[in-house]
């Protein structure tokens, strides 16, 4: 079942909140600790990296190589699944009470349950290395068919129109970051039907610009609740954060309030 809104607030008025590799500021990145905080949050969608391990596997990891979440030297193309699965990735956030290792893609799709929805982001690499994770990221999203509820995007024009090829029934989204790449052209262009921009690119004429070609826009990372609103007002289909436990929290609370005020203005 598709939930393009977060059931916490009203939906004809707030994007979707989705967790930026589960809960990056209050959790380690991409670890299924990450993602449960999220889910306990009351997040509807999640963002997370895809990559492949030495034998194959589809695993959550950000970079290239594995040292920054860990203290392991090495590309993660090194590693088998069950290698990086027995890392601790908990390096980069500081009084992390557990180890809690790099999980396999299958494991946070398990974790999350049947109503989540996902952002699979996938980075550029060799032509070989991605069209390898392509055949098996596209072979586990038809096997599980999770397609009404996967988005895959990149900002790797090559990758994407791979994916387009290989799998036209999956929703892709283009991340882009600055604005000389025109955004919403090269989305249409490339076939997408999502932009995943930086929050700097987003306001009422990229919004425009988005509607006219029949692009969803989300947006990444904002980390300000001042500046969430002003997505929201912006109606931005979904809002990127590091930070979902609070930004659920100050959503919940302004529909809540918005709803008591509405029901004593009419009486």
């Amino acid at each position: 079942m598709t939930l393009p809104m977060t059931d916490l607030t009203n939906p004809s008025a707030y994007p979707a909140l989705v967790g930026h590799r589960g809960a990056r500021g209050e959790a380690p990145e991409n670890t299924l600790a990450s993602f449960q905080v999220a889910i306990e949050a009351g997040v509807t969608e999640m963002e997370l990296d895809v990559r492949l391990s030495s034998d194959g596997q589809l695993i959550v990891l950000h970079d290239s190589d594995v040292a920054r979440t860990t203290g392991v030297r090495g590309n993660v193309r090194q590693y088998t699944r069950a290698q990086l699965g027995v890392m601790d990735a908990r390096r980069n956030t500081p009084g992390w009470h557990s180890p809690t290792g790099i999980p396999s893609l299958q494991e946070v799709v398990e974790l999350c349950g049947p109503d989540m929805r996902f952002q699979f982001e996938v980075k550029g690499a060799d032509r070989t290395v991605l069209h390898q994770l392509a055949h098996h990221l596209t072979h586990m999203i038809h096997d599980q068919q999770l397609q009404s509820r996967v988005v895959i995007t990149s900002s790797h024009t090559g990758f994407l129109r791979m994916i387009g090829t290989m799998a036209p029934d999956i929703e892709r989204g283009y991340v882009c970051q600055y604005r000389y790449l025109q955004p919403t052209r090269r989305a249409q262009a490339l076939g997408c039907s999502w932009v995943i921009a930086h929050y700097s690119l987003v306001g009422p004429a990229l919004m425009r610009r988005a509607k006219r070609r029949g692009l969803k826009v989300s947006v990444w990372t904002v980390n300000d609740l001042t500046e969430a609103e002003r997505l929201a007002k912006l109606k931005v289909h979904s809002i990127i954060t590091d930070f979902p436990t609070s930004f659920v929290s100050h959503f919940r609370r302004k529909h809540r309030y918005g709803s008591s005020e509405a029901a004593s203005i009419n009486g």
